[in-house]
């Protein structure tokens, strides 16, 4: 069953049919990377080998509940956002858990209404060296052990991410961060990073072109300067510390883009010093990737030549992750990014969010009829698989099946047409 090695992971995020599927790829398939059928009459959907809470997520999450539960005389606050999903972040608050920070990056809690009596939990994210030093001057003690086991959720991927960051820039390299400036994650990584040397961020490859286009001496160091400005660390200075760099990542970003920008930072140090000298002016750095976010993206990509005549994908709107899923799946059909079942308004109209327009919009005419109908139903790392659940009760029962027929439907391994 779920959640048996994280019992403080509440009940209510589990859903039924969704732990079903679950249950069955324990059974059946364990290995195989690809898709569950879930056949409900005539319609057909199709559910990835790996999808929703990944194991930093379900660590954080238990982390935080088990500090509530174990210290009810204690006042609670997180940093900011445990993960990014309403409904958990909702039952935090619901559980007097007061937020420091909000998703705007706006302080709400004041250092002084802190003290060392209180428990500040470090989200999933991480937080930055600035918003660990203001911890510190409240009297949190974050670097005592109980602290560290009981308090700091920040992913083990994440920090794994920090430490080889830290191990080549005592090393002489100058650090890449493949990932969204403004993003939390990023934030963290950037600040511990350059306690070490120094650092740039580059959202995607055309950052990364842009980058290697001044190594390679296309593009003059008042463009490079204005390309990237407010992006790396103080006193960078591109003429030097772009002459051996390595690259890591915000660890929910697409892990092939990763790759790319490694690739494209790597083509233009063999153009500028030559083969001999690649590896000492680009390092390896794929063992930074987070194989839990790399699983979801390849089990997502599994499915997209499964004919499928629509993919939901369930989470926050502002994750990461979850947003990537949906670039994947709008390469071959339509999708939809939605936070929950709410969403669908009818069968002619949903509210989604919009990935490339980064706002909510509504959409007609957008459930696929009449039936037969094969539907792609997944959800980010962040997203309980109650949402899920959810959604595809609401979605088999707009075709006009019932709660019975759905817990009667097949279950099979979707490994060529059926």
């Amino acid at each position: 069953m779920a959640y048996q090695q994280f019992d403080q992971v509440p009940n209510h995020y589990a859903g039924p049919t969704i732990q079903r599927v679950k249950d069955y790829r324990l059974k059946n398939g364990k290995r195989s990377l690809c898709p569950t059928l879930l056949q409900i009459g005539q319609l057909q959907v199709l559910i990835p080998r790996h999808f929703g809470f990944c194991f930093g997520v379900e660590r954080a999450i238990h982390m935080a509940f088990s500090a509530v539960k174990e210290n009810p005389d204690r006042n609670a606050y997180l940093v900011s956002e445990i993960i990014h999903n309403p409904l958990v972040n909702n039952d935090l608050k619901k559980q007097g858990v007061r937020f420091i920070y909000d998703s705007e990056g706006d302080r709400q809690v004041s250092e002084e209404e802190l003290s060392s009596d209180d428990i500040a939990l470090i989200p999933a994210f991480g937080t930055t060296m600035q918003i660990e030093d203001s911890l510190r001057q409240s009297g949190i003690d974050i670097e005592s052990e109980e602290y560290r086991t009981n308090y700091d959720t920040t992913c083990p991927f994440v920090s794994k991410v920090w430490k080889r960051g830290e191990e080549l820039g005592r090393q002489g390299y100058t650090i890449i961060i493949h990932g969204k400036y403004n993003h939390e994650e990023t934030q963290a990584t950037h600040s511990h990073t350059e306690e070490h040397t120094k650092t740039l961020v580059v959202l995607d490859a055309a950052e990364a072109e842009k980058v290697a286009a001044y190594i390679t001496g296309e593009m003059t160091l008042a463009d490079f300067e204005c390309v990237f400005a407010g992006k790396s660390s103080e006193g960078f200075d591109p003429q030097k510390d772009l002459e051996r760099v390595a690259v890591v990542n915000q660890t929910t970003m697409l892990a092939e883009e990763t790759q790319e920008v490694a690739a494209i930072l790597r083509r233009a140090m063999r153009q500028r010093y030559g083969a001999e000298n690649l590896d000492y002016h680009c390092a390896d750095t794929n063992d930074t990737l987070c194989y839990a976010t790399h699983q979801n993206q390849n089990a997502t990509r599994s499915l997209l030549s499964s004919d499928a005549d629509l993919a939901l994908v369930v989470g926050g709107y502002n994750s990461s992750n979850t947003s990537h899923l949906v670039e994947l799946c709008l390469q071959s059909m339509p999708s939809f990014l939605i936070a929950n079942s709410d969403e669908i308004l009818s069968d002619q109209r949903i509210r989604h969010f919009d990935v490339h327009a980064k706002e909510i919009v509504e959409s007609e005419d957008w459930l696929p009829r009449p039936l037969p109908v094969r539907l792609i139903i997944t959800s980010g790392a962040s997203c309980p698989d109650i949402l899920m659940n959810q959604v595809l009760e609401k979605v088999a029962g707009l075709y006009g099946y019932s709660a019975q027929e759905i817990d009667d439907a097949s279950l099979q391994l979707f490994e060529e047409s059926p």
